[in-house]
């Protein structure tokens, strides 16, 4: 999901509602079911059984000792209020609910593995595919027609009447009753799979990070895949028709059955530390770990939709480099005036009573200068209150304490040196990847900032590179390394939210550092600022050496952004002249909206990405209106742009991303659209040349050159 989502340090309640219960087990859990009357069965890989209810605060899990023979496997039988149980003396026993102790029904034909039951029923297969139809009530056991090739890869649904089980790079699904084949879908190399009978459908979980909802009618998958962040480890059909997926870092997120689309996210144990999980009848997602321990977590109904109703935050450290000054951003009145007034809730408010006012004026007002009038009020109205109001949101502003968000201006230090120091950000567990959450204004007055809504700035620490190494060095080599570089009209706190969130989502499991250049954070600065960032390649030339010479083996991940790119672009251009090793650290550069002039980056660039062999990821729009302006302001077509035609050279792998959707600027889709998202986790996690990743439809411009679009 995540990004993969959330694998930071973790400090909070994922869930209202959930338990988290530690087990007097001598060895690690191997099964967990839901046995009705809301107890819960859990058994050891050596046989032990416990039971308890979850939903019961302090409540004592009971060892149910009483039990003849440690169990080999077990099933609930819901409709007889019972659980059965195959021991590993080879008989088949009943525990009903409530009892201590177990009653025989007979032995068991084979020695195997049970399987969902109804009606009083359960199958129980062994290991050469053999399976039998075992009747409760009846206490007999028939040989049930054998199907090739799915041994005890099986899932049984509609009171044992459908079976499915994967055979080889296909999902067969059979009639049990009648033992014939139903349909066989090629679904390739599979990891989980579930199937809606009610709906005619079946979801696949690949072992590319993608989910395919496939059509049993007409044989053959709907026209899109669900974008996972990371590879699906267990999915299920909830009874309201969405879909559930948990991702390996440990993401849950649910599907509307409506428009596929995700409705919620939140966090569970990473699959490393998973053994089981299933779907209670009580609608409880439960979950099993290494550490003898049950999670469940209620999915509470509302609407066509599961949701969870989850609370808490993570707190996400980072490590940043810049050229800054310390101290509150630094603008004149005027500045600050000009600010406020041009927000879109302020233009609106002052419309509004100047559009009121003028009409009550032109309207008690008699004939003559009944216009003038009408236009003098409400020019009168507008200033005065626009100034009440900006007196009153300077005031607040500048007599606020001192935040962590306002640490850095946007002033340039001129000596050349850079500030390096850690800063922690909280990110909020209810939200879907991409969603950067602050606390909403309105007309310059803020509501309280709450960091299991907001993203939140809780403190930023200057210190020296050689501390932040040392500190990085003690907890081990880091694998991988994020660097994010950001753009044009963009402050050092909105840097640091964005490589937070880029972190969580891309589920990076190193460091993430960030470069914050001294953008003015102001729209109307884009001539100054690209004066700061011609003055910050050298900066950055220096934090790109001090990361990477002490980790030879770290893989470093850039992304740079818009105005950012430009300085990516010229250190890697000197960097390479200079025959740094710096660059043999960087093991993915992605580009994302760059504001760079095309001809200087094919002219300039192009040499040195064939001689370093180095992946480049080029995302391009053509709905992006501030690189459109830029274009026009330079008087040519940046690359970032795809009109009138994609950039596309050797070695950098072009993506079009004008079919996702976008905010009216078209800009920040880079790390706002979960469907790049999916994409991008692609490309640092996986390492994946765009024709083998999954969202991407191939272009061909001639038989050496092409370029991708991205499906929404």
């Amino acid at each position: 999901m995540a990004i993969a989502f959330l694998t930071a340090q973790v400090g909070l309640a994922v869930a209202q509602g959930q338990s988290h219960i530690k087990l007097p087990l001598d060895s690690p859990i191997v099964r967990t079911i839901d046995a009705g009357a809301g107890a819960t069965l859990v058994v050891s890989d050596q046989g032990e059984v416990i039971r308890f209810n979850p939903n019961v605060e302090n409540g004592q899990p009971e060892s149910l000792a009483a039990l003849a023979q440690p169990i080999a496997d077990l099933v609930p039988l819901r409709d007889l209020s019972a659980t059965l149980i195959l021991d590993r003396d080879g008989q088949l026993r009943l525990l009903r609910d409530g009892a201590t102790d177990s009653e025989f029904l007979l032995p068991a034909p084979v020695q195997g593995k049970l399987f969902a039951a109804g009606k009083g029923r359960a199958l129980l297969a062994d290991a050469d595919g053999n399976y039998t139809l075992i009747d409760v009530t009846s206490k007999t056991a028939t040989p049930v027609q054998t199907f090739p090739d799915f041994k005890t890869n099986l899932k049984l649904y509609d009171d044992l009447s459908l079976a499915g089980f994967q055979s080889g790079e296909s999902l067969q699904l059979v009639d049990v009753g009648a033992g014939e084949s139903l349909t066989s879908l090629p679904i390739g190399e599979a990891i989980d799979f579930d199937v809606s009978k009610a709906r005619s459908l079946v979801a696949v979980a690949s072992r590319f990070g993608g989910v395919q909802i496939w059509d049993l009618v007409q044989q053959e998958p709907l026209d899109f895949i669900l974008g996972m962040l990371d590879d699906v480890w267990y999915l299920k059909f909830l009874e309201s028709g969405d879909l559930l997926t948990l991702t390996r870092p440990g993401v849950a997120t649910i599907y509307s059955s409506q428009d596929w689309r995700p409705v919620h996210t939140f966090q569970v144990p990473p699959m490393s530390e998973l053994r089981f999980a299933n779907v209670s009848a009580n609608n409880e997602l439960m979950l099993t770990t290494d550490a003898e321990s049950v999670h469940t977590i209620p999915l509470v109904q509302y609407g066509a939709a599961a949701r969870l109703a989850p609370s808490g935050y993570v707190p996400v450290k980072l490590w940043y480099a810049t050229n800054r000054l310390p101290g509150e951003q630094s603008s004149s009145l005027s500045s600050r005036l000009v600010q406020w007034i041009c927000q879109a809730d302020v233009i609106a408010v002052l419309t509004i009573i100047g559009v009121l006012t003028a009409t009550l004026t032109f309207f008690t007002m008699q004939k003559g200068w009944r216009l003038l009038s009408s236009v003098a009020v409400a020019a009168a109205s507008i200033l005065v209150l626009a100034a009440g109001l900006f007196a009153l949101v300077d005031r607040n502003a500048k007599s606020a304490s001192a935040d962590p968000e306002d640490y850095f201006g946007n002033v340039l230090d001129e000596s050349g040196e850079v500030a390096w120091g850690r800063c922690e950000v909280t990110v909020p567990v209810d939200r879907l990847p991409g969603e950067i959450n602050e606390p909403r204004s309105f007309l310059g007055f803020q509501e309280a900032a709450n960091p299991e809504k907001h993203f939140i700035i809780t403190s930023v620490e200057p210190t020296s590179s050689e501390s932040i190494i040392d500190e990085v060095k003690a907890q081990g080599e880091p694998e991988e390394i994020l660097v994010f570089v950001h753009g044009y009209n963009v402050p050092f706190a909105a840097a640091a939210k964005r490589t937070a969130q880029l972190k969580v989502d891309l589920n990076i499991q190193g460091e993430a550092f960030f470069f914050s250049w001294p953008s003015h954070g102001d729209l109307s600065r884009y001539l100054a600022d690209e004066d700061n960032a011609e003055l910050s390649k050298d900066p950055f030339q220096e934090m790109l050496k001090t990361i990477s010479e002490p980790f030879p083996n770290v893989r470093i991940h850039l992304i740079g952004h818009s105005m950012g790119t430009r300085i990516i672009h010229e250190s890697i251009r000197q960097l390479h002249a200079d025959r740094s090793p710096v660059l043999t650290s960087l093991d993915s550069l992605v580009l994302a909206a760059p504001d760079i002039d095309r001809r200087q980056f094919r002219s300039e660039l192009a040499e040195t990405v064939r001689e370093l062999n180095l992946p480049i990821t080029l995302y391009a729009s053509a709905n992006d209106k501030a690189l459109m302006v830029s274009g026009q302001l330079h008087n040519n077509s940046r690359l970032g742009d795809v009109f009138p035609e994609p950039v596309v050279m050797a070695g950098v792998e072009t993506i079009d991303c004008s079919m996702i959707d976008t905010d009216w600027l078209g800009h920040g889709y880079y790390g706002d659209s979960r469907d790049l998202l999916q994409d991008l986790i692609q490309v640092i996690r996986d390492d994946r040349p765009a024709e083998q990743r999954f969202g991407l439809t191939a272009q061909q411009i001639d038989n050496e050159q092409r370029y991708w679009y991205l499906r929404p």
